[in-house]
């Protein structure tokens, strides 16, 4: 039984739910404000589930393709002493596989695959949302109306159709600035061995991904709004790490007078149900684990393929579909949840004597302590991994 779904944000929650929802038959629409697509983006680590769905859409060549290498990981102090050196594939043993790629390169990847086979609107929101039993009208930006039997709503972190039409749902406010983007310059730096630099109520990540290119990330606590921070995102960037090395002071000036940067202040999303009659949230609509849980990307990729899962068992019932795509979401949520909260705590400590303290211990770590603290937090169980319920 084919049904009308319209989904509203063609991120990579969205148009991953819209490449499994049309190969199911179903006649699907995506919408997005943004007027166009570009490729631009910060850097996300695809691991595990999200890399093995990727696989499965037939995708994993262009993933390949778009992807940047990674080799090594250098855990330092501010003064260059090394904490850890892990190197990423004894670190994915345990997790099937990683890719790193731009945010933009993965939204590309899907993007060109399913252009031309899924009506997508930009410049395009929904307006109104109006439900009589099992009748749902649309209304969007441009005044036209459409009807749908699902509406599926992954607009990401702060979504206006959450706020408006999830009002049990809140955003907690993780209290923790990001700044990521990229950099095109020649540089010293060996490509695919990357430093991170943990400090207090900091964290800074210096990625070589090409010869004549460098992605940066970094994470401060922060209070402020995100308004004023946009203002004076350059000076407190290089004011944050002014007593960092000459090297990397040049680099963080350099990036940003010269680089494309992304700020934003990172928060999670708390909705006591992904449902509310014909609306369905997914993605970091509904449940953003954000970044510090290292599995953003994969999550919003792993609940379109549970979504589109329950859906295709019961197409005739998108109530019960919808219900146990929630069902199965919301332990999964919690755990991403509560790995991101224990990683801002350790990866960005908020005093010295805690920074002392995961120092000490991070750098005195076993293997099967580093597995207990870097992979084991991100795995799914096996009735998880194949959608399974009591």
């Amino acid at each position: 039984m084919k049904k009308n779904i319209l989904i509203s944000g063609g991120g990579i929650a969205g148009l991953t739910a819209a490449k499994l929802l049309s190969a199911q038959g179903h006649h699907v629409t995506v919408i997005d404000r943004a007027l166009s697509f570009t490729k631009a983006g910060f850097l996300i680590s695809l691991k595990s589930f999200g890399v093995r769905i990727i696989e499965e859409l037939g995708l994993m060549d262009e993933l390949q393709a778009a992807s940047s290498p990674s080799e090594f990981v250098s855990f330092l102090e501010k003064d260059e002493q090394v904490i850890q050196r892990i190197s990423y594939e004894k670190m994915n043993e345990n997790i099937e596989r990683s890719v790193l790629i731009s945010r933009g390169g993965l939204h590309h990847v899907l993007y060109e695959n399913l252009k031309g086979h899924v009506n997508i609107l930009f410049d395009t929101t929904i307006s109104e949302i109006t439900s009589t039993d099992n009748r749902t009208e649309v209304t969007l930006s441009d005044g036209s109306r459409m009807e749908a039997d699902l509406v599926i709503i992954s607009e990401g972190l702060r979504s206006s159709t959450r706020e408006r039409y999830f009002t049990d749902s809140h955003m907690e406010d993780f209290n923790t600035l990001y700044m990521g983007g990229r950099l095109q310059t020649e540089h010293p730096y060996p490509v695919g061995s990357f430093k991170v630099y943990i400090d207090v109520n900091k964290m800074l990540s210096i990625y070589p991904i090409a010869n004549n290119e460098i992605a940066i990330q970094c994470y401060i606590h922060h209070k402020g709004d995100i308004a004023t921070i946009k203002q004076r995102s350059a000076e407190l960037l290089q004011s944050s790490f002014s007593d960092y090395s000459i090297e990397t002071r040049d680099l963080l000036t350099r990036f940003a007078e010269e680089g494309l940067m992304f700020v934003d202040k990172m928060g999670m999303v708390n909705a006591p149900s992904l449902v509310n009659g014909n609306m369905v949230l997914l993605g970091d609509a509904g449940y953003c684990p954000t970044a510090l849980s290292g599995m953003g990307a994969s999550l919003s990729i792993y609940g379109a393929k549970a979504l589109s899962h329950f859906i295709s068992k019961t197409p005739y019932d998108l109530t019960s579909a919808c219900n146990n795509y929630n069902i199965l979401m919301q332990p999964i949520i919690r755990k991403f949840q509560g790995n991101a909260r224990n990683n801002a705590s350790s990866f960005i400590p908020a005093d010295v004597q805690k920074l002392d303290r995961f120092v000490d211990s991070f750098r005195s770590a076993s293997d099967i302590e580093l597995k207990r603290i870097m992979t084991d937090p991100i795995v799914l169980n096996e009735e998880q991994l194949n959608f399974k319920i009591n």
